[in-house]
């Protein structure tokens, strides 16, 4: 008669033995995520407490052309200590719910709007930018458009590019750019451009900086509605952003600050950008304005807008000291948030 065979006692003690090694193991580790999850509510509890964080989503995405565009059909909300507000685009990516055609309707007369942050309207409703006060007031006398192209983060450099890929087939009558003190700097970083013979010549054929990262950190489920609502991931966010500017400057050895003195690099690059952008507007007859927009630091009102080529700028070209115009008589805080 065969003998029955059992399994040795050293293998049940080793199959024991795996198990309790797999159950600690899996114990520790759930021992550390709940404290990374108790340090992480603890962590947003005291930011919202003691040091309550902008959140302020950067809605773009790449643009086939080689630089950001505004996501459409965003409808979102920014938030900072001092406002909060809705944020909407349309189909096309411009501020606001309205649509346009980009064959323009007859007998409209239309205004296309560049800029970055503060043309887009960070701080203020989808009714209340420039570019819709303006369409308002304009409409009243007769039928007018002002689309709001503006895109967080752009320089004069990106404008330009947008201004050919974009604003020139909606056919407008007039083109507003705003110009920002740190658009000197926007406009060296990108290396979009370089300066020969005094004239703007391409140089790099995209700069979509950190949009692979945010895309990749976006289709992890629950860390867009983080973005819009942590405190502690916009933390780690706008310090992950500062810490990219400086080191973008560093390696161009310019300054990231806000100042009224910029480098000759940053001077001659972007002169030569504002030319372009006056030349591609001229040769259609469209006049430009162009907002020489003031940012407040510590009290004072800084603009380094490159005074030296107004005199050699095409006669369709109006510079507006927006400081002077608008902020006269007016104390510093008036129309601006103190920190954003």
């Amino acid at each position: 008669m065969r003998e029955l065979s059992h399994p040795s006692v050293g293998a049940v003690t080793a199959h024991v033995g795996a198990g309790s090694s797999f159950r600690n193991a899996a114990a520790n580790l759930g021992l550390v995520m709940l404290s990374l999850l108790m340090v992480a509510v603890l962590g947003e509890i005291t930011l919202r407490a003691l040091a309550p964080q902008p959140i302020i989503p950067r809605y773009v995405e790449s643009a086939p052309y080689g630089i950001r565009k505004n996501i459409g059909h965003v409808r979102g909300e920014m938030m900072v200590a001092e406002y909060r507000h809705g944020f909407s685009t349309n189909s096309q990516g411009f501020r606001g719910t309205r649509e346009y055609a980009v064959v323009k309707p007859p007998g409209v007369f239309r205004i296309v709007a560049l800029g970055d942050s503060t043309t887009l309207g960070h701080g203020v409703e989808d009714d209340e930018t420039f570019s819709a006060v303006l369409e308002r007031q304009l409409s009243a006398s007769r039928p007018t458009e002002v689309l709001n192209m503006g895109v967080s983060g752009f320089g004069t450099a990106e404008e330009l590019i947008q201004l050919r890929e974009v604003g020139l087939r909606y056919q407008p009558d007039l083109v507003v750019l705003g110009y920002w003190p740190n658009d000197p700097y926007n406009n060296v970083v990108s290396r979009l451009f370089r300066v020969e013979g005094g004239a703007a010549v391409r140089e790099s054929q995209d700069f979509v900086p950190a949009i692979a990262i945010r895309d990749r950190l976006y289709s992890i489920p629950g860390y867009s509605f983080l973005c819009q609502h942590s405190h502690l991931v916009n933390f780690v966010r706008n310090r992950v952003s500062a810490y990219f500017v400086k080191s973008l400057a560093e390696e161009h050895r310019i300054s990231f600050d806000v100042e009224e003195t910029v480098s000759l690099k940053e001077r001659e690059l972007t002169g030569a950008l504002l030319q372009a952008l006056a030349v591609e507007t001229a040769e259609r007859s469209i006049p430009l304005v162009i907002l020489n927009m003031p940012v407040l630091t510590d009290g004072r009102r800084v603009a380094n807008f490159p005074r030296d080529i107004e005199t050699s700028l095409p006669a369709t070209v109006s510079v507006v000291d927006v400081g002077t115009a608008i902020y006269r008589a007016r104390p510093p805080g008036a129309l601006s948030y103190a920190k954003d």
